[in-house]
């Protein structure tokens, strides 16, 4: 799917005649191989983390402060929302919003806590960035823990200027704190995993799922992973430890998902729990032919159907129809095309931004819309370049003799795939697993320095 997914990109570039990104990989490529040059000569390892999250940082306050973007869609639901808990009312708990997307609730009361402590929206975008900065850091961490902290830098670095993500911080999406808990208990996971560190894991796993429901793609990836990994496991006589490890794993987590949910019930913060009470939804828009498993309200009514045999019977009926109507491998591959074959949506951020507006001095002919267009092609021409990178990552896996647990990223990767060949797609919905192509990308920088290294030492 990723071959797949690099020809869409490399199509996308010639019929919207954006070659130009073209050129901007080229320039990305010759910038790492500077840089490479840069940190053998001047920059040394303890500076690599001070590096990494002083320019994620810097970036994403700039854009921040420059950018203000307004809160809008379901963002703007969840902000009054919380504004409405600081003030004492819980009527915006009846509303259909939250009576039928109880997992948003959680997400409510931490905007409610920041606003109640520090009283505006700012802090929560200042909180965006440090959960956004510390993701990278674990990009870094992750990755200088399976191949080489020079790797693991350039990665880590290219990700901090990557712009997809700073055009999301300006954003109040409940995507950035998750993100962040979510690759903190994958670290847990991998790295060292004692009994106490898988605990750990399990605990960040259900805080990042807390506020946004996508740990499942990770168990996925963790149970497909383990699998692969199986015939090492008999071969050292560790099957048993493997699964004492991932139901250790599960058995926290579920404990601690329905002792919270219990909890909110309990006390009324959430009258119908925590949950997904019209799953089925995810999948109507996602199987829809028409819209190609974007958001559509053709079939919203399904979520008034409060009786779930009824609602099943009707998702069946509304599905079945859908693909009876379409080539289903065509359908999937358009579904391929638009989620990962495009450019990065800017409406979420810039939509306010009046594009024909010049920036600077007046004498100056440079526009908004041409400084988003440049923005746009240099977050393009590093996309294509981590898609291409995660080929070759494959190839080196695949030949290296030793286990790797760096590979589980590959899994995730895999598994993330196929989940959204079934579920509603938006194109900011990548933004979950885009460190992963990043962390990734290490393997494939630690061959490359190790290639450069061995040509420098046969020169001399």
């Amino acid at each position: 799917m990723t071959v797949v997914s690099v020809f869409y990109n490399i199509r996308f570039l010639i019929t919207k005649k954006s070659l130009v990104v073209i050129l901007y990989l080229v320039v990305v490529t010759i910038f790492i191989y500077i840089l490479v040059y840069l940190i053998n000569l001047y920059i040394q390892e303890k500076f690599y983390i001070y590096i990494v999250i002083l320019v994620s940082a810097a970036l994403r306050f700039l854009f921040v402060i420059a950018v203000k973007t307004p809160i809008t869609s379901d963002f703007l639901i969840m902000y009054n929302a919380a504004k409405n808990v600081v003030a004492g009312d819980i009527s915006w708990l009846e509303q259909c919003f939250f009576t039928t997307w109880g997992y948003l609730i959680p997400y409510v009361y931490y905007e409610a806590l920041i606003l109640k402590l520090f009283g505006s929206s700012v802090s929560l975008l200042m909180l965006n960035i440090i959960f956004m900065v510390g993701t990278n850091l674990l990009i870094y961490l992750i990755a200088k823990e399976f191949t080489t902290p020079k790797a693991a830098f350039i990665s880590a670095f290219l990700y901090s200027i990557y712009p997809a993500p700073i055009l999301m911080s300006s954003v109040l999406t409940n995507q950035h704190i998750s993100l962040f808990f979510l690759l903190l208990g994958i670290y847990y996971y991998l790295v060292n995993p004692t009994w106490k560190r898988i605990i750990l894991s399990a605990v960040f796993l259900f805080l990042g799922n807390l506020m946004r429901p996508e740990g499942i793609v990770i168990f996925c990836a963790i149970v497909l992973h383990n699998f692969i990994q199986l015939k090492d496991a008999v071969k050292c006589k560790c099957v048993g430890a493997i699964i004492k490890k991932v139901l250790i794993l599960f058995l926290v987590y579920i404990s601690l998902y329905q002792t919270v949910n219990l909890m909110f019930k309990a006390t009324g913060a959430a009258p119908n729990g925590i949950f997904n009470n019209c799953p089925e939804w995810k999948f109507v828009l996602g199987m829809d032919s028409n819209s190609k498993g974007f958001y559509s309200e053709e079939n919203s009514y399904i979520i008034s159907i409060s009786d779930s045999s009824q609602r099943k019977k009707e998702v069946y009926n509304i599905i079945s129809s859908s693909l009876k109507s379409c080539s289903i491998p065509s359908f999937f591959l358009s579904k391929i095309e638009l989620l990962w074959g495009g450019f990065e949506t800017i409406s979420w951020s810039l939509s306010h931004i009046e594009t024909s507006r010049l920036i600077g001095k007046p004498q100056s002919n440079f526009t908004y819309e041409e400084a988003i267009n440049v923005i746009l092609a240099v977050e393009k021409s590093i996309y294509i370049l981590v898609f291409i990178a995660l080929i070759f990552t494959i190839l080196i896996l695949w030949r290296e003799k030793e286990k790797n647990d760096i590979n589980f990223f590959v899994a995730l990767i895999f598994t993330n795939y196929i989940v959204y060949l079934f579920i509603e797609i938006q194109v900011r919905y990548r933004y979950f697993i885009m460190p992963s192509f990043f962390i990734l990308l290490s393997v494939v920088l630690k061959s490359t320095i190790e290639k450069m290294k061995g040509k420098v030492s046969e020169s001399a």
